[in-house]
């Protein structure tokens, strides 16, 4: 039997963005990401993101979205896709699972900016509060 150790890194932070508090998780599980975004506090809609292929055209990838829970909604579809892509850049190639529950859908380049802050592709335990967005 495999004593083998698997440590989830987790970071999070809570930021007022256009006056709703939006609540953000990366959980790293080493071959897969966890992302949470959320005004409410609940999960919400659950999506998976996979990257199919290796790259065989000149840096293009793609991406299998699968709505497991909730309405599809083509916006989150999107969002799914481009935090993939971005935990995508380099190896280690990683699937996304996505919960996302927002009265207002923030913007996209503030959410990925929030992600990569949070640690999106590397994440740090015990990291230093951020500011609040706006």
């Amino acid at each position: 039997m495999s004593s083998r150790k698997c440590a989830v890194k987790v970071n999070q932070g809570a930021f007022s963005i256009d006056g709703v508090n939006t609540e953000f998780l990366v959980a790293d599980y080493g071959s897969d990401c966890f992302v949470q975004i959320s005004q409410v506090g609940k999960v919400g809609k659950l999506i998976k993101a996979v990257r199919d292929k290796p790259d065989h055209l000149e840096g293009f990838s793609t991406y299998t979205i699968t709505n497991l829970l909730g309405a599809s909604d083509e916006k989150i579809d999107v969002l799914a896709r481009q935090i993939v892509a971005e935990l995508n850049k380099s190896p280690p190639y990683k699937s996304l699972l996505l919960g996302f529950s927002c009265k207002k859908i923030p913007p996209f380049t503030l959410i990925l900016n929030i992600l990569k802050n949070l640690g999106l592709k590397s994440v740090v335990h015990n990291a230093v509060p951020l500011p609040i967005a706006t």
